[in-house]
């Protein structure tokens, strides 16, 4: 269903325009997308130097690159209580298709972004095309890979979370690694996210990536705070003072992502689990592995820094106990209803944050788990694995981000028996920017873990995929130098898994 992106302009907003963060859409839909965009004048202000006015603005959205066969178009206030931010739920389009928009404030125009509908419910589709990306901190790497994704023929952006990340410029680790700077510290106020989120928008490269596709995202933990479980964050004062915190960098979030009203927040809580289909083919389930769970299991002693740390099985019992969630009941309940029921498409597709297979880690004696992960949920962990061995078809494919590198694995049947039967294939998408995991811990822990067929910690990057009837191919695309705005781009290893045939192949 894709077209070739070479049809139609996409640039990065003029440094002196209104729409200096860019424009985009998200959240495709048959009929419609969300457009966005967020009006500032100075960057740095907290109110993005717009005052308290409402600001009226217009748009546009056409059938042609030069929007002249204008199909849908109106006139909204971009109000300050969302920071001026403007999320327009455009319906009445046609499905599959592209289409162009545009937005005009104070006898401004925005840029001209690129969208595309989703494909008819039951249409035949022949093949879908999209890049799966996570992990994005702004300091340690330009954003070089997203230059050629903007030029990539695509239907869509699949994010993982970790759009932002809370770590301050002068922590120790910055101060080795990092290539560029962000002039704030940690955030933890409605309008230091906004501030943080809207230097993050600034980047060019970014630009032309949302203004080329729409986006479907979902959050991490950085985008609160590192590790945070529910309404818990190690380190905090109390849970209320969390609580605050998190109201505010879901409130930001939202303002500056293309998501739709049944997702904006209220107060600390939010809906952003959801589903997407795309005509036959795809059926995409995105899930919050965060807003819900459980505490981390069997956290360090205080004053420890570590919030999630590499523990053996002996030592955490709590990893196992059945009354853990990752999900929470709601979303849980919600999830295998979702997997029990005919399926919406030819390929079952899991949007989620973490790591998803079982990685046992080697230790100094025997081996152990990350207990922020999956594995220190693992009565959570294998209930969701459960659920996807009891589809009729070997249909289901993983996604996900966090740990800050390529991983391409089979999901084990029985997470404590990793030479089970396969019952699904998983890809770890791999980080745009962020510091990379730990290559040499991953590579020495692979003899432990045969179901993971490859990892790679050292290059940064995104993975292509691209669905066809019968199959489902995974390219990991990788930059040669994250700190290089222009850095070159090749494909690191490439992966497939069939139809009704549970895991995955290199090729």
């Amino acid at each position: 269903m894709s077209t070739s992106l070479a049809a139609g302009p996409v640039h990065a907003s003029s440094g002196s325009s209104i729409f200096k963060l860019g424009i985009a859409s998200g959240d495709p839909w048959p009929d419609g997308v969300v457009l966005w965009t967020r009006l500032v004048r100075d960057v740095l202000a907290p109110d993005g130097g717009m005052g308290d006015a409402p600001v009226e603005v217009t748009w546009e959205v056409a059938r042609d690159e030069r929007l002249q066969d204008v199909v849908r178009a109106g006139v909204t206030l971009a109000m300050p209580e969302v920071a001026h931010s403007v999320h327009i739920e455009v319906g009445g389009l046609e499905p599959g298709r592209s289409y162009w928009y545009r937005f005009r404030a104070e006898k401004t125009e925005s840029p001209i972004g690129r969208t595309r509908t989703a494909p008819a419910p039951g249409q035949q589709v022949s093949r879908l095309r999209f890049a799966a990306a996570a992990c994005q901190h702004w300091m340690y790497g330009n954003w070089a890979a997203y230059q050629p994704m903007a030029d990539e023929d695509l239907d869509f952006v699949l994010h993982l979370g970790d759009y932002i990340y809370e770590a301050p410029s002068s922590s120790p680790a910055a101060v080795k690694q990092k290539v560029r700077d962000v002039p704030f510290d940690v955030p933890k106020t409605l309008a230091d996210y906004r501030r943080m989120h809207s230097w993050y928008k600034t980047d060019p490269a970014i630009q032309m990536a949302h203004a080329a596709f729409p986006w479907i995202a979902i959050w991490d933990d950085h985008d609160v705070e590192n590790d945070y479980a529910g309404s818990h964050a190690p380190g905090r004062p109390s849970t209320a003072a969390f609580l605050r915190q998190r109201a505010a960098a879901y409130q930001a979030y939202w303002e500056h992502m293309p998501l739709r009203d049944a997702q904006r927040p209220l107060g600390p809580d939010a809906i952003l689990y959801r589903r997407l289909a795309f005509g036959d083919l795809i059926d995409l389930i995105m899930l919050d592995e965060r807003q819900y769970r459980s505490p981390l299991p069997c956290p360090p002693p205080a004053p420890a820094l570590d919030r999630s740390r590499l523990v053996s099985a002996s030592e955490c019992a709590d990893a196992f106990n059945p009354e853990r969630t990752m999900l929470g009941l709601n979303q849980e309940s919600w999830l295998a209803s979702c997997l029990a029921e005919p399926a919406r498409g030819r390929w079952l597709l899991l949007g989620q944050q973490l790591m998803f297979s079982p990685f046992e880690r080697k230790l100094k004696s025997g081996t152990g788990f990350s207990t922020d992960g999956w594995d220190g949920y693992a009565a959570a962990h294998q209930r969701v694995i459960d659920l996807i061995a009891a589809r009729p078809r070997r249909d289901t494919i993983v996604l996900g981000g966090d740990i800050h590198g390529f991983v391409a694995s089979n999901v084990p049947s029985r997470r404590q028996d990793i030479r089970s039967d396969t019952v699904a294939a998983h890809i770890v998408c791999g980080a745009i920017s962020s510091r990379l995991g730990d290559h040499s811990g991953y590579m020495a822990s692979l003899p432990d873990n045969p179901h993971i067929q490859f990892v790679d910690a050292k290059r940064h990057g995104y993975t292509r995929c691209t669905f066809t009837r019968d199959q489902a191919l995974f390219e990991f695309r990788a930059v040669d130098d994250v700190r290089d705005p222009m850095s070159g781009l090749d494909t690191l290893a490439t992966f497939e898994t069939k139809w009704g045939v549970a895991g995955l192949r290199r090729i």
